[in-house]
């Protein structure tokens, strides 16, 4: 017997734990949701409730005993796990959030980052994006399989991530934004986020005679921020970047160059991508919601893309992949229109791959992820 493994009593003692966390955690899910801002009306909901509150506590202490007796270590070598995807965004050589910048985990640091490589590494097989969606499809055993994505190409991606992948002989796919690769531009979230972070106002009179809101201390700025997404979301993307521009300019934002974390990548880079081997794809040229648009531009947006991609590093990944990516995000035709032209399609729909969802396939977030033992537990979990 290996030695680093728990004897039956321990192994039993873990399942129970394990059996706990798993319920808690999708505890801990339901009231996070209960607490996130409405995506309708944007209003903030009620504060966490205390049992929430209990919960959290209860899981980081069995995940702390657990970490430390070696009994996690032990799980990631005997408990499968179905096919995964992972996704991220930015890899930040920073060590830290600042203020309201990344204000969700969108940029992990790049220490945590390697953390997570090394527990891939140990413990499951790590296959391009093209591979997934082929073995998917043709029923192989998938088995405790991972497939790595990036969504929206950010220069952070190129400069810090696919190096540190390059170290771990590890492959990923990353998914493009065209209309912002090569160019100074900032996604309206991140322009809100660098806005929200950098003022010095104490208080937000919103456009449209919406009223005035407390943004004094940082909870106050988060949750603003939080609703504010979430409402403009629903909005027409026309009206998307004139309301964010105006509520720029209130908090005395000045327009300026997207700079740090917040900068895409060129074209040069995504050539370079494509020469160490990782996968291209594409993310729609503006990142729109795309059932907020005409079907005639949304498909251009999904086609220009995919071929701007294509003249520029010469091929493209045949797995799409959507905005926001939600099941709201997509309608029958859009869904119709991706499988006369990918193999596949990626949302943000947390949980495990599979070939009865090939166009709206499943991924977990590794944004938010503090620790590396958390990964361990999302990997344990398989949702």
């Amino acid at each position: 017997m290996d030695a680093n493994l728990p004897g039956c009593g321990q192994w039993q003692t873990f399942r129970n734990q394990l059996q706990f966390v798993t319920e808690a955690s999708r505890q801990y899910s339901v009231c996070q949701a209960r607490c996130q801002p409405d995506p309708q009306s944007g209003c903030a909901k009620p504060a966490q409730p205390s049992s929430c509150g209990n919960i959290v506590k209860n899981t980081a202490l069995i995940k702390t005993v657990a970490a430390k007796t070696g009994l996690l270590g032990a799980a990631m070598k005997v408990k499968t796990s179905p096919p995964l995807i992972l996704m991220y965004h930015g890899i930040s050589r920073n060590s830290a959030s600042n203020g309201a910048r990344s204000i969700g985990g969108k940029h992990i640091a790049v220490d945590l980052f390697v953390d997570q490589l090394r527990i891939l590494r140990r413990s499951r097989r790590v296959v391009p994006m093209a591979d997934m969606v082929r073995e998917l499809c043709a029923g192989e055993d998938m088995r405790n399989t991972v497939a790595l994505t990036f969504d929206d190409g950010y220069e952070n991606n190129a400069l810090v991530a696919a190096p540190v992948l390059a170290d771990f002989n590890m492959t990923a796919a990353f998914f493009l934004i065209t209309g912002f690769i090569g160019t100074d531009r900032f996604m309206w979230t991140d322009q809100l986020e660098k806005a929200f972070s950098e003022t010095a106002h104490a208080t937000l009179r919103l456009p449209d005679d919406g009223g005035e809101v407390s943004i004094r201390t940082f909870d106050d700025k988060q949750r603003t921020l939080l609703a504010m997404k979430a409402s403009l979301k629903r909005k027409e993307h026309h009206q998307v970047v004139d309301l964010v521009e105006k509520i720029a300019s209130a908090l005395g934002h000045t327009p300026c160059p997207a700079e740090g974390d917040y900068r895409f990548m060129s074209w040069d880079h995504a050539r370079d991508l494509v020469r160490a081997g990782f996968e291209v794809g594409a993310h729609t040229i503006n990142h729109p919601i795309l059932t907020n648009l005409p079907f005639d531009e949304a498909a251009a947006e999904i086609l220009g893309s995919r071929d701007m991609i294509v003249r520029q590093t010469g091929q493209c990944s045949t797995t799409f992949c959507f905005p926001n990516g939600k099941l709201a995000d997509m309608n029958p035709r859009l869904l119709e229109f991706c499988r006369q032209h990918f193999a596949a399609a990626l949302s943000t729909e947390r949980g495990a791959a599979s070939v009865d969802d090939l166009f709206e396939l499943k991924r977990l977030s590794a944004s938010g992820l503090q620790s590396s033992e958390n990964m361990e537990w999302m990997l344990l979990r398989g949702y």
